[in-house]
């Protein structure tokens, strides 16, 4: 599926642009987050993938708000950012690499039928990587 494909298909809609919206994921984000550290330190692991993950997409979302753009589907959500945002050099392929494996490490975590096990390092990783991107991303979306 493209990127054409997921407004076709409705799984992304353009509405108007909302910074308010905007702004509040990224605040969520920042709490997820935090949540996903609390979580390794626990040693939660697939749950601490699973929430650092969710702050990396909370955070994607505020640049969708930002252009007026709703979604329903987390794989258009990254679809969306490849199309407006890497290609226009303003977010690396790596991050979007990353927030792809963690989404489909995410959805393998709750939809699977066999336990997953991640070692302290790749959350560690996951986390790292998601910190990043939230920085990334609120400088996207300050500078307007």
């Amino acid at each position: 599926m493209n990127i054409n494909e997921c407004f076709e298909k409705r799984l992304l809609k353009k509405g108007r642009p909302d910074m308010l919206k905007s702004k509040k994921a990224l605040e969520i984000s920042v709490k997820t987050l935090v949540k996903a550290k609390r979580l390794l330190k626990h040693g939660f692991h697939s749950e601490a993938i699973i929430t650092a993950y969710t702050a990396m997409f909370q955070s994607a979302r505020a640049l969708l708000f930002k252009d007026g753009i709703f979604e329903r589907s987390h794989f258009c959500v990254i679809e969306y950012l490849k199309e407006h945002y890497a290609k226009k050099h303003l977010l690396s392929q790596d991050y979007l690499h990353s927030i792809d494996t963690y989404r489909i490490q995410r959805h393998e975590a709750l939809y699977g039928l066999e336990e997953i096990s991640y070692e302290k390092t790749e959350v560690e990783d996951a986390i790292e990587k998601a910190e990043k991107f939230i920085k990334v991303i609120s400088k996207i979306v300050s500078d307007k």
